[in-house]
């Protein structure tokens, strides 16, 4: 991994990689860059031909005509060459571009050696070009090392032919010695700067696309563990998930559920857990994952004897313990071990977070398979409709009709009062007081009724066959009003439902309601689909939406509060494939609109 990677790298004195892939990748990044690295070796290449100018000028004047006007040109194609790599993102021929002036300037300064014969200034010339040349960052090491060298021994053959005392050529030999050194200093440590660079750029994109795989992963967990009862199968699914996010070698599960202190493995996948016993997860450790609630993470080694029989480690591998709790209950634990790098913050966070979210998913599924068990045998209960009715039972009869499947946002008061006549056995509620809190209970389904989100699909799935069919467009909008929890935590469920209430009341207030379906979607949002409307008039219906939420205030107890939108959006098309393909595009926009700060709408092709 870039990670271990970059840490190994920093131990070392060694400049290449010793993976050639990742060789040939610093290569890559090293010409694309290339662009930068021009502008800054230019420039300063004209500021030292414009300091020779000056040395010549002010040293020898009108003498050294030639050598100062070649310096004045060389200077001027610098700054030309300069510009052109400011305006231009071309990277062609670009070590060509920095080396042919460099060589110029070293063949007019040798020219300028011969006119006047050797002086001092010419000495600290060189030196300046040798250690500019030892900078180059468009030359790897060994490149900057042969350049440097070549320039400094022509330099002192030149001047041993232009007839150098031999005082004046032990010192000239002195300082190109140190100017070498300190070139050689120069072009080693800025090669082993941008190999570093590159190798924590590598660190962070790897960061980054473990971070949007770990936001992909809770988006498809919806769609792949909803349905699930059973938590062995449920935590044997979680694995396939696990593995987009966080690399191990292998892995070994268990539900604790009925298997006392010390439980047996339920799945084991890899070699690195075959020689352990059933005894993977100690007293000690689970009671820590049941108190931290958190992944543990840690290193196990084996213990030798060296040669003169002192112990000595060998490691094995690096483990991470992976918590799932249902609410308190610790249910089940995940182990995952690999031998290439140890597991960090991210790798623990991750996990986590998914165990959390699958665990929703599954309790989720488990109320409405109980709903919808209850249903099932409130309906099987219906007396006859051939049978004379029970004159003491008509206001409970009455009040069962009132509480039939609700697809309301969430039951209030009313709603749970009706529901608690139903269940009652006793006949001595008075007719009058039923019909009100029917009348009541109809009254607020007509105003923010939502499917649940189960049903939603169902009839969306349904609309969009039709669409397919018929060729007709459809636009799915997932709506998710932005800080809706923090209000719920700080101030209460009412607060919270008096705002999504709200705007859930102006969005039906601006749909079809014989032809457009709006469903639950997550704890915080909600669904519209809209028939017979394209992609860009389902974007235009978002925006007003967003527009009118965000210049709204809403009142609860707390006083007037404030909300806003992030919407994503996504239509049929002939590449769509199919509904879950279109829901899972629309999903994917709106995670790019809660990504890019929120209060926005974001369309997914």
């Amino acid at each position: 991994m870039p990670v271990e990677k970059l840490t190994h790298y920093k131990k070392s004195m060694k400049l290449r990689f010793g993976d050639e892939l990742m060789e040939q990748k610093f290569l890559t990044f090293q010409h694309n860059r290339g662009r930068s690295t021009a502008i800054y070796s230019l420039a300063s290449l004209a500021i030292i031909n414009f300091t020779f100018a000056f040395l010549e000028y002010w040293i020898l004047g009108i003498e050294s005509q030639g050598p100062l006007l070649s310096y004045i040109f060389i200077a001027f194609v610098c700054v030309g060459l300069t510009v052109f790599s400011v305006v231009s993102s071309q990277t062609n021929m670009l070590k060509m571009r920095i080396i042919v002036p460099g060589l110029l300037t070293l063949m007019i300064l040798i020219w300028a050696l011969y006119l006047p014969n050797y002086r001092l200034y010419h000495a600290i010339e060189i030196i300046l070009l040798v250690v500019w040349m030892g900078s180059l960052n468009v030359l790897r090491f060994r490149q900057s090392f042969l350049l440097s060298l070549s320039a400094g021994s022509a330099f002192i053959i030149a001047a041993y032919f232009a007839g150098a005392v031999s005082t004046k050529l032990i010192g000239l030999i002195a300082l190109m010695i140190a100017a070498f050194a300190l070139a050689l200093y120069l072009c080693y440590m800025m090669e082993r700067f941008r190999r570093t660079m590159f190798l924590t750029n590598e660190a962070l994109k790897n960061v980054y696309e473990r971070q949007e795989n770990w936001a992909y992963t809770l988006i498809d967990l919806d769609m792949s563990l909803s349905g699930i009862l059973d938590i062995r199968e449920l935590v044997s699914r979680l694995m396939e998930h696990f593995k987009t996010v966080i690399e191990y070698d292998s892995f070994v599960m268990t539900s604790l559920d009925g298997k006392g202190p010390k439980p047996a493995a339920d799945e084991v996948e890899g070699a690195l857990f075959e020689d352990d016993d059933q005894t993977i997860w100690s007293d000690e450790l689970i009671m820590r994952l049941s108190q931290t609630r958190q992944a543990k993470v840690s290193a196990e080694f084996t213990e030798a004897k060296s040669f003169f029989g002192k112990g000595k480690k060998n490691f094995q591998y690096f483990r991470m313990d992976i918590p799932v709790f249902n609410d308190s209950n610790l249910v089940a634990v995940v182990s995952l071990k690999r031998e290439s790098q140890a597991f960090d913050d991210l790798d623990m966070t991750a996990s986590v977070s998914i165990a959390t979210q699958a665990m929703m998913i599954f309790n989720r599924t488990a109320k409405a398979s109980l709903m919808s068990a209850g249903l099932q045998q409130v309906a099987a209960s219906k007396p006859d409709a051939s049978k004379p009715a029970d004159p003491k039972s008509v206001a409970l009869e009455e009040d069962k009709e009132s509480s039939s499947p609700s697809t309301d946002i969430e039951l209030t008061d009313v709603q749970a009062a009706v529901s608690h006549t139903a269940e009652r056995d006793e006949t001595v509620v008075p007719s009058a007081v039923v019909k009100q809190i029917k009348k009541d209970t109809e009254t607020a389904r007509k105003t923010i009724t939502l499917l649940s989100r189960e049903n939603a699909e169902h009839v969306s799935m349904d609309r969009y066959r039709t669409a397919a069919v018929e060729n007709e467009p459809l636009s799915l909008l997932l709506v998710e009003v932005d800080g809706l929890s923090s209000i719920r935590e700080k101030e209460g469920d009412q607060s919270a439902y008096k705002i999504f209430a709200g705007i859930v009341k102006y969005v039906f207030s601006k749909t079809d309601k014989e032809r457009d379906v709006l469903g639950r979607y997550g704890q915080n949002g909600f669904s519209i689909l809209l028939p017979r409307v394209d992609m860009n008039a389902a974007e235009k219906f978002a925006e007003s939406l967003r527009y009118y939420t965000e210049k709204t205030s809403f009142k609860t107890a707390f006083g007037d509060r404030r909300a806003t939108l992030s919407i994503g959006v996504a239509a049929i098309t002939d590449e769509t494939g199919n509904h879950e393909s279109m829901v899972k595009r629309a999903d994917m926009a709106l995670f790019v609109a809660k990504k890019n700060g929120r209060n926005c709408v974001k369309v997914r092709l």
